[in-house]
């Protein structure tokens, strides 16, 4: 009874402080923060949904105090929940948390599309229809900052019809807000006004004092289209004042702005400019670079309207830098956003590929001890007596068993593996990697454990004839033979497993240790080619380089390398029917970087397969040499170490044609 007690009054001390940390994420954030550590450092035990719901309240606190790269990796871990846990809606928490993190970062496209993405999972579900109709009223909104009024409307209607079915007057008068709003847009006057003061009613009605700020905020845009200038000035100074109030200094920053608008279209000028000179003290202060372009943009027309021109256009000067700065801040926005996604797809990469090569080293070490023990017994054999002998054929016999018993559970581990891989959904592509690698394996394997199954099959018969009594020496040497055959069968076989497996690393090779150096490049691919031709003993072609002399900050054994995989190519898989096989290399300079076009007169590719020579393993000649990796390493050369691109562009029946872009200088890995 005791414990029972304890452990209620435990959790509900638990639910008071989550609670709490609620209430101070947005009026007082840095004191959240300090609960959410608090919290932290008692490792108390809490369920999954309290976990995403503090790292939630972590992030909106870190949002609303600028920090908001802190809030974007702090994010991630509700990700991760996710993808191990059932329920959609921690999912759904994700997307709908990042969406207002790039809200308060001013980049309502991004917002936009988390908000899409976190209305894609709880679509149509009916437990989550709470979380649908917040999904879709913040999608509607962001429509409206957009301007796309109509697409607003559509979204807001849906999100109205459930939640009339909730009892929630908060999201109730949200939603007559936002949609009235939406039907200002549209210049549906009648319709906005009568669901703007829907909403105000409710909230005055159940004094929800601080929303009524967004309700005043509508109405007083609605008085101004309709040129009603005074209960437009009387609406935006009561948003002021509760926004104010309650600290909201980006929301009165908006309103200022609206007032200001007011002023002018009403030719209070003098009052415009007192409100517009601390809307621009205060925008510089928060670092609101959005607000302070608007402001400088009406101070500009306050100064133009009173003839004050030169003030115009200094005022029109500081609008064209902040608006630079907006612009600048969007674009690095979108830049962190691609590189957190890049940075995560490079983890999962980093930690696949490590169990994928350690598996594979497994396989190597574990076959080529077995192929010692065989080797081993075999020799046995032709030096010891005929009891000892018969020992040793015992021994091998369960050697051999236990081989093919670690054949099969490797071969069912690899299976497995690749069940995993294609299961976690991050890596679509090594499907079809480990396929074709499985491909160029098998083949050798399976003649190892043909070889081995030889082996144990003379075993056998050489113990049926011991048994008899009746051993003759021609017998023991026709044995041995047999099992010389069957041991150099397996050796080979696993030898060019080994030589398979050392081809594949240089898939993914490490280069950073190169030295990097300047060098010429017309000169340096010209040396190369013509020792390429040296080196080739038949099917030579001619190489035709042409183009400017450029010096590069770069890697040049690294050019080499794809130099010397794309004439490969050529002579492997396009010369076969061509009479003057020829290749073509065009160098050039263009602005800051160096664009290099290889082309040969081979046969071509068709445009089908132009997405996937890139990938590891693809080859239209598969067996003999051709593993299909030699584009892969020219990928990653030029994209990776020569922080480059590189496209295949096919012409049918003309060859094939490779465009290469570096930079003039390629920064030090």
């Amino acid at each position: 009874m005791f414990f029972s007690f304890a452990w209620a009054n435990y959790e509900k001390s638990l639910i008071e402080t989550l609670t709490t940390i609620e209430s101070l994420v947005v009026s007082e954030p840095e004191q959240a923060l300090r609960a959410i550590e608090q919290l932290k450092k008692s490792k108390v035990q809490l369920t999954t949904k309290q976990r995403v719901k503090l790292i939630r309240h972590e992030v909106v606190a870190n949002t609303y105090l600028n920090h908001h790269k802190v809030a974007l990796n702090i994010i991630e871990e509700v990700k991760e929940i996710a993808h191990l846990a059932s329920d959609k809606s921690f999912l759904w928490h994700y997307y709908n948390t990042k969406a207002i993190v790039y809200w308060h970062m001013d980049s309502i496209e991004e917002s936009l599309d988390f908000n899409l993405k976190a209305y894609g999972v709880v679509k149509s579900i009916t437990e989550f229809s709470q979380y649908q109709a917040i999904s879709e009223g913040n999608v509607g909104y962001a429509f409206i900052k957009l301007g796309f009024f109509q697409q607003a409307v559509t979204y807001l209607e849906s999100a109205l019809a459930i939640v009339l079915t909730h009892d929630n007057v908060v999201m109730l008068a949200s939603t007559y807000n936002n949609l009235g709003e939406a039907y200002l847009g549209i210049k549906n006057y009648q319709k906005s006004f009568e669901l703007l003061e829907k909403s105000l009613a409710i909230r005055l009605e159940h004094q929800l004092t601080f929303h009524t700020s967004f309700s005043y905020q509508n109405l007083g845009l609605f008085y101004y289209q309709q040129e009603q200038y005074q209960p437009a000035e009387i609406a935006f100074n009561k948003a002021i004042e509760i926004r104010a109030q309650a600290g909201f200094v980006k929301g009165l920053l908006v309103s200022q702005l609206a007032l200001v608008k007011v002023y002018i279209a009403s030719n209070k000028y003098v009052l415009a400019q007192q409100v517009i000179t601390a809307v621009i003290v205060t925008a510089k202060k928060q670092k609101n670079n959005t607000s302070l372009s608007n402001a400088f943009d009406l101070q500009r027309q306050i100064y133009a309207d009173s003839q004050d021109y030169q003030s115009a256009y200094q005022a029109s000067l500081l609008y064209q830098q902040t608006l630079e700065q907006v612009v600048s801040r969007k674009t690095s926005i979108k830049l962190a956003s691609y590189l957190n996604t890049s940075e995560a797809i490079s983890k999962d990469l980093n930690i696949l590929e490590l169990e994928k090569n350690a598996e594979i080293k497994a396989l190597q070490v574990n076959s080529e001890r077995q192929k010692t023990k065989i080797m081993l017994i075999s020799g046995f054999c032709m030096v010891i007596l005929l009891t000892i002998f018969l020992w040793t054929v015992q021994k091998s016999k369960k050697v051999i068993a236990k081989t093919n018993a670690n054949l099969s559970l490797t071969l069912t581990q690899l299976q497995q593996t690749q069940e995993k891989l294609i299961k976690s959904g991050k890596m679509s592509a090594l499907t079809t990697l480990v396929s074709r690698m499985a491909h160029q394996v098998n083949t050798p394997l399976g003649i190892a454990v043909t070889g081995v199954s030889h082996i144990h099959e003379k075993v056998t018969c050489f113990e049926t004839l011991i048994a008899g009594g009746k051993v003759k020496k021609s017998e023991i040497d026709l044995f041995m033979t047999d099992l010389n055959k069957g041991c150099e069968l397996s050796s080979n076989a696993m030898a060019k497993v080994a030589g398979l497996i050392s081809q594949f690393k240089m898939i993914s090779e490490n280069l950073e240790a190169e030295t990097q150096q300047e060098f010429e490049i017309f000169e340096h691919v010209s040396k190369h080619t013509d020792l390429v031709l040296i080196l080739l003993k038949q099917d030579k072609p001619i190489i035709n380089i042409s183009g400017s002399k450029v010096r590069i900050l770069g890697y040049p054994e690294a050019l080499n390398k794809i130099f010397s995989q794309l004439i490969a190519n050529s002579i492997d898989h396009a010369f076969a029917d061509t009479l003057s096989p020829e290749i073509n290399i065009e160098i050039a300079k263009v602005k800051d970087q160096l664009e290099i076009t290889y082309q040969d007169n081979g046969k071509g590719i068709d445009s089908a397969m132009v997405n996937d020579v890139f990938e590891p393993f693809y080859t239209t000649t598969m067996g003999n040499k051709n593993l299909g990796i030699g584009l892969s390493i020219v990928y990653n050369l030029v994209v990776q170490l020569m922080q480059g691109n590189i496209q295949c562009i096919p012409q049918k029946g003309k060859g094939i044609m490779f465009c290469i872009t570096l930079p003039l200088k390629v920064k030090s890995a």
